[in-house]
């Protein structure tokens, strides 16, 4: 009996020891949810999309690469796709208001790794 009351007490500091250990986060990019006005996307997949994070902010410039991946409501689609479906949508306006778009930037590159579309189908 005093063997298992020992066990369970090293058990329990074993646990308790590393809950309160540092943990250090990372965060790999940098994210925007935007509406379709405050984004510009390059006419090819080479270039570069342009930003404005809010009404007080400079336009920043991203570049896309390769490995960009483009979304519509959380499904990849190749970058013509999703630029036709972008531009049809900034064309009504109804639908834009109905649009966000998420922009993620990866920090150490400042390239963007991912550009989204969502709404309402």
């Amino acid at each position: 009996m005093t063997a298992h009351r020992i066990f369970a007490t090293f058990a329990l500091l074993a646990v308790l020891g590393t809950a309160h250990a540092t943990r250090v986060l990372e965060q790999p990019e940098r994210s925007y949810e935007l509406s379709l006005s405050q984004l510009t996307l390059p006419s090819t997949a080479s270039g570069g999309l342009t930003i404005k994070a809010c009404d007080a902010c400079a336009y920043s410039t991203h570049v896309l690469s390769a490995s960009t991946q483009y979304l519509v409501n959380n499904r990849p689609v190749p970058f013509a796709d999703f630029s036709r479906i972008a531009g049809d949508r900034r064309g009504n306006r109804a639908l834009a208001e109905q649009t966000v778009a998420g922009v993620f930037i990866d920090i150490d590159t400042g390239r963007v790794n991912r550009v989204s579309l969502n709404y309402r189908q």
